[in-house]
């Protein structure tokens, strides 16, 4: 495994230390990482099938409730030396905020994207999202020290700016920018830091959704105010 570390704070974290905490966490958590992924693949597929006002006031009612659930649990509970802490712990509580709030205000309609490709991309980041744990075994990293979806935030935010790019240009764009200020530095991660080369995912999926927000900003309804 490559000794590679990460710094947040000031606190410098090695590969396996990191990976270590990763696991603790995962064993602490069990099983919510089973029942977040289960809500997830329901709440997607009645989503895609029936884009309802109900559908989409309960996929942005679950999407707040895992985001506070990383910013609180993930890193303020379990991750508070981890790096990346300093950031995500805000960015989530924010993005939680943003995701409740839309539920009254529904700047964000959330639906199948129209154009085929487009389909095929969002449905393909969807999957990985969910198999994150699946593509890092490949990587060599087993089960309890792996990435989880919906109690981790790199799979939850590819899950989540892949439903946001699938709907533009009716998306809020505060909280989709807070998600690519989580996503886009990930690049980090596809050079070897902390072994973590599934995140080049996140990264992947952040310059993919943030290239459909730029050539849509002008027309996406609701724009930050």
């Amino acid at each position: 495994m490559r000794d590679s570390s990460a710094n947040a704070g000031g606190y410098i974290m090695d590969t396996e230390a990191w990976w270590n905490q990763v696991g603790v966490y995962n064993k602490a958590v069990f099983p919510m990482q089973i029942v977040m992924l289960a809500a997830a693949v329901i709440l997607t597929y009645f989503l895609m099938v029936n884009p309802s006002t109900k559908m989409n006031k309960l996929m942005k009612g679950f999407l707040s409730l895992v985001c506070v659930w990383n910013a609180v649990v993930f890193f303020l509970i379990f991750g508070r030396e981890l790096p990346g802490t300093i950031l995500g712990a805000p960015l989530f509580v924010l993005a939680a905020v943003l995701f409740a709030w839309d539920m009254k205000e529904g700047k964000t309609q959330f639906r199948s994207p129209e154009t085929k490709w487009q389909k095929y991309v969002t449905a393909l980041l969807i999957v990985c999202a969910f198999a994150y744990p699946v593509i890092g075994y490949g990587l060599g990293h087993v089960y309890p020290k792996a990435c989880t979806f919906g109690t981790m935030p790199c799979p939850t935010t590819v899950f989540a700016l892949a439903l946001l790019a699938a709907s533009v240009p009716k998306v809020d764009k505060k909280v989709y920018i807070v998600l690519l200020v989580w996503a886009l530095p990930a690049f980090g991660k596809c050079l070897g830091a902390l072994n973590l080369y599934e995140d080049c995912i996140l990264f992947w999926t952040g310059v993919y959704a943030l290239v459909v927000l730029v050539k849509k900003w002008k027309i996406i309804e609701g724009g930050i105010t």
